[in-house]
């Protein structure tokens, strides 16, 4: 190589490191930096040109090195765990959380009720029995379940409050299905997954609310009751809105109702267009004010990805704000919830568009002309949204879980997530002196490894039954590698996939747009040949469409 394409070949790989410097990844640059010095030195330019290349690179640490010292000092290369097998038969509670996890409903009240006879976590396993029932649609059989809880003396006030709940929601669903008999199937979301049962109407799903009294948080509806209201934009101060004027939506549907969010379906009154409305649940809605989701929404504005999801307004109805956003029929829940394997180049496609879609995220530019940093970290297959019609997706919600955090960092602790969503958290958000003083750019791609991981085994890398399971299972053990679920799989994409889930922040890639870039050039012959019909293929095969 001559002297000036290798000095040309050194002063761009001192660009690379200023990038990485600007996207916040500091110790990346660094690396980066030390590693030019060291081939400089040893490089055969004139020492005119090393002695330039060297005063530029002091000029770069400087500006590192406020920000470069780790007090954690140096992390020693951890020895390789055995990853953890499954659960052993004869634990009856652990067989059956897998069991509820795979869906096999039936079987995991067998294994509940077992575990409960044999005196291990009694009270639990007969919850748990209620909720395999609701999902099978036998509400008697849930309300029993549901009774043992709370005719039991010894169960805190707070579950048996919960238990209550589920009891009345069960009642009133047998109420509404004795009184409206239909064949035709539609879906009720009941703690947090989806029923098919045999009424054509809206079920409530609540608890009883005395007449005219205000709504004040949506776990408290009845969904006809809410269906065909109006609701209006919010304006910040009073005057000001989100889109510069008040815009009008009607509620159609109850589209989702999980354990953070309920999902409406709405319609533009002016447009006729459709609109999805997220609210949050009470433990949230309580914490987060209105005028912190208006400046999240305003920031979401700017942004012409397309791979997120746009939002469109900031909506109020009796006092409790809905985040107004484009509406897609499905997410990735629905694909990962049948037991079949995703083609693989239909993994790597979705893969590639979510990394596109993280990227695009951290360097999302404001009117000022400074990059945000936004990190979405509650990246999950829930926040993952997907046309019927084609291979493409969006992201939703990216940067909202810093701003609940802000609002009441309680509100959103580890320690009081459901279960199911610690299994979509990286190790630094259980011990967060695992961070080491690294940008969350590295937790979100260590989320997204979750994701394609699950996309392309069917399975979570981890599965636990309690939180102290899954902190030790994220900060100190090894996932199983995805080729050993699934042969097929080539080296270099289950390469890809135990890379992004290392421990160390370190030692995962340094941001999603490398990963794309090694997608592209691996496997873009697999994504790019992706069509449509193959798409349409798999979801028949889910019974999607």
């Amino acid at each position: 190589m001559h002297s000036s394409e290798l000095l040309q070949t050194y002063l761009n790989r001192l660009q690379e490191a200023r990038i990485y410097r600007e996207q916040g990844l500091v110790d990346g640059a660094a690396e980066l930096v030390e590693d030019l010095s060291r081939d400089i030195d040893q490089s055969n330019l004139p020492e005119a040109e090393k002695e330039s290349l060297r005063t530029k690179i002091a000029a770069e640490r400087d500006r590192l090195r406020p920000e470069s010292a780790d007090p954690a000092g140096p992390c020693e290369p951890e020895e390789p765990q055995i990853p953890a097998g499954p659960p052993d038969d004869r634990n009856a509670f652990d067989y059956a959380m897998v069991l509820m996890d795979g869906q096999f409903f039936d079987e995991a009240i067998k294994e509940f009720t077992r575990a409960a006879l044999a005196g291990h976590r009694p009270m639990e396993c007969w919850e748990y029995c209620g909720d395999a029932s609701c999902q099978l649609g036998n509400w008697a059989e849930a309300i029993r379940f549901y009774e043992i809880v709370y005719l039991n003396p010894g169960v805190p006030e707070g579950t048996r409050q919960q238990t209550l709940t589920k009891i009345t929601k069960c009642t009133q669903t047998l109420r509404e299905l004795e009184a409206k008999p239909s064949s035709e199937p539609r879906q009720v979301r009941v703690c947090g997954t989806v029923n098919d049962l045999g009424a054509g109407q809206h079920t409530d799903l609540s608890v009883p609310r005395p007449q005219g009294s205000p709504i004040t948080s949506l776990d408290q509806f009845s969904v006809s009751e809410l269906s065909g209201r109006q609701i209006c934009s919010w304006p910040l101060d009073g005057k000001q809105y989100l889109t510069g004027q008040q815009e009008t939506y009607r509620i159609l549907n109850l589209l989702h109702l999980g354990q953070s969010s309920a999902i409406f379906e709405l319609e533009h009154l002016e447009t006729g267009l459709r609109f999805a409305g997220q609210s949050f649940t009470p433990q949230l809605s309580g914490r987060i004010t209105p005028q912190a989701i208006y400046r999240w929404a305003r920031i979401q504005l700017m942004i012409e990805s397309p791979y997120l999801a746009r939002v469109s307004d900031i909506a109020c109805m009796d006092n409790h704000i809905l985040i107004v956003r484009e509406y897609l029929p499905l997410t990735l829940v629905d694909l990962l919830s049948k037991e079949e394997f995703m083609p693989i180049p239909l993994a790597v496609c979705l893969a590639h568009q979510i990394l596109e879609g993280i990227g695009d995220l951290h360097l999302l530019m404001g009117d000022d002309e400074q990059v945000k940093r936004i990190y979405h970290l509650d990246l999950r297959p829930s926040r993952v949204l997907l046309f019927s019609d084609r291979p493409s997706i969006r992201i939703y919600n990216g940067g909202l879980w810093k701003v609940l955090e802000e609002c009441g960092e309680d509100a959103v602790a580890l320690r009081k997530l459901p279960l199911n969503m610690l299994s979509y958290r990286a190790p630094e958000q259980f011990r967060t002196y695992l961070a080491r003083r690294r940008p969350p750019a590295f937790t979100d791609i260590y989320l997204f490894g979750i994701l394609f991981y699950e996309m392309l085994t069917g399975t979570a890398p981890f599965k636990a039954s309690s939180f102290e399971e899954y902190e030790i299972q994220h900060c100190e053990q090894y996932p199983t590698p995805p080729k050993v679920w699934r042969p097929e799989i080539p080296e270099e994409l289950n390469n890809v996939v135990v890379r992004c889930l290392e421990c160390d922040p370190m030692k995962r890639w340094r941001s999603p747009t490398e990963i794309s870039l090694y997608l592209e050039k691996a496997f873009g012959h697999l994504y790019r040949s992706t069509k449509n019909g193959l798409y349409a293929e798999y979801l028949n095969r889910l019974k999607l469409r």
